[in-house]
């Protein structure tokens, strides 16, 4: 998998709950991305850098895709707590499993330079269930 370039549906379990907040400038949020907090306290797309934390998934409620020109710091929905999400050859051994945002659309086994992970709940075929709502510092 790869950066989304268009929107995504994901598929939430239980309660989830609702965060407006202010994003990184020069970027397209899709529908369904999984987001960041960067350094400087703004929702991003991932990369391999340590001290970011997931932040949960964008709802789409401000469009499908939503631009945000640079040096601006426009506002987006979050939705927070579990969802599935897909992972090649998931299985029963990766529940209880970290799992870190390799960018808005694919997870990995891999820290890298990360510290923050989110944690495996359940997995179906091509699928783990990750939990948002409590992201694990590695540091």
């Amino acid at each position: 998998m790869s950066d989304l370039s268009a929107a995504s549906k994901r598929t939430f379990v239980g309660k989830t709950d609702y965060l407006s907040i202010a994003t990184a400038g020069n970027d397209t949020y899709y529908e369904g991305a999984m987001l960041i907090i960067d350094t400087d306290g703004y929702a991003a797309v991932p990369a391999d850098t340590a001290d970011e934390p997931p932040i949960g998934i964008y709802s789409g409620r401000q469009g499908q895709s939503f631009a945000v020109a640079s040096g601006s710091h426009d506002r987006i929905e979050m939705e927070i707590g579990k969802v599935w999400v897909a992972f090649s050859g998931a299985a029963q051994s990766d529940v209880g499993e970290l799992f870190y945002l390799t960018d808005d659309n694919t997870l990995t086994q891999t820290a890298g330079s990360k510290t923050w992970g989110v944690l495996a709940l359940d997995y179906k075929s091509g699928y783990v269930l990750v939990d948002f709502a409590n992201p694990v510092y590695i540091g």
